[in-house]
């Protein structure tokens, strides 16, 4: 791999983390309501993610690391903010999409078991984006935008453009794209 590639690729996993984190952070000082369902999930969604890159051959998944440890970090924020509990039809949808990951991987192959999750992670937001989509919130568009950009790193930087590597970092760039359009309509 050449070396802008190798840098990318790291770069992608530090901001991955660094971004999201410095949002836990201001979730946490700002007292900003989130729902901790959603975050929890985000992190399970994360820790599959990693996994699911890792056995489908990517041996060195920094983006999905990163967003990993970041969404620990929102999560701890999340719950030390005292913020709302809700789980729904969303986040149990999300969890089947998950199971059926889980499933195809065990039976057909971590690349078939990828689209089952980037299916959960996106109907995981669904109550984030309604939220947006109810009061948009303009102050945020930077996190979605460095999330796209930190996408677009991984694919650049990835050491093969194939499913392991590409289709995750691709179905973020789509998903987080809308939380911009939500953030500045």
């Amino acid at each position: 791999m050449d070396r802008s590639k190798e840098i990318a690729s790291k770069a992608s996993g530090i901001l991955a983390f660094a971004a999201p984190t410095y949002f836990a952070w201001t979730v946490f000082q700002q007292a900003i309501p989130q729902n901790v369902a959603t975050w929890g999930l985000t992190l399970l969604l994360d820790a599959l993610g990693l996994f699911l890159a890792v056995k489908a051959g990517n041996r060195k998944p920094w983006l999905q690391l990163g967003w990993f440890l970041a969404a620990f970090c929102i999560l701890a924020a999340v719950l030390l903010g005292n913020s709302p509990w809700h789980w729904g039809v969303v986040e149990s949808v999300s969890v089947v999409f998950c199971l059926i990951a889980i499933v195809l991987w065990l039976t057909l192959s971590p690349q078939a078991a990828i689209f089952a999750f980037i299916t959960a992670f996106i109907i995981a937001s669904i109550p984030l984006m309604v939220d947006y989509w109810r009061v948009p919130q303009p102050s945020t568009t930077w996190l979605w935008v460095v999330t796209v950009f930190t996408c677009a790193l991984s694919i650049y930087g990835a050491e093969k453009k194939d499913v392991a590597h590409t289709a995750i970092p691709a179905g973020a760039i789509l998903q987080n794209a809308f939380f911009v359009f939500l953030c500045v309509r």
